[in-house]
């Protein structure tokens, strides 16, 4: 398995592909009521996986960002 992880100077978020996993990412928009839902979805061959993350008064990026990775990991 093999993992890119690419770092901004910015302070930005790491970001990290995993080889041979497609990932789809939605994230509801403002105004999304109580709650906050992302989702991603994540396809290697013949394998789908769903992440998904909802939290009153919104969804962080980072953590969803990181339990995405870190699901894609098996997949790859």
């Amino acid at each position: 398995m093999v993992v890119r992880i690419v770092i901004t100077a910015r302070a930005k978020p790491t970001t990290a592909e995993v080889d041979d996993v497609s990932r789809y990412t939605y994230a509801a928009a403002k105004p999304y009521g109580a709650e906050q839902v992302r989702q991603a979805y994540l396809v290697a061959g013949g394998t789908f996986g769903l992440v998904v993350q909802s939290r009153e008064g919104g969804a962080p990026a980072v953590p969803f960002q990181r339990t995405v990775i870190l699901q894609s990991q098996p997949l790859g």
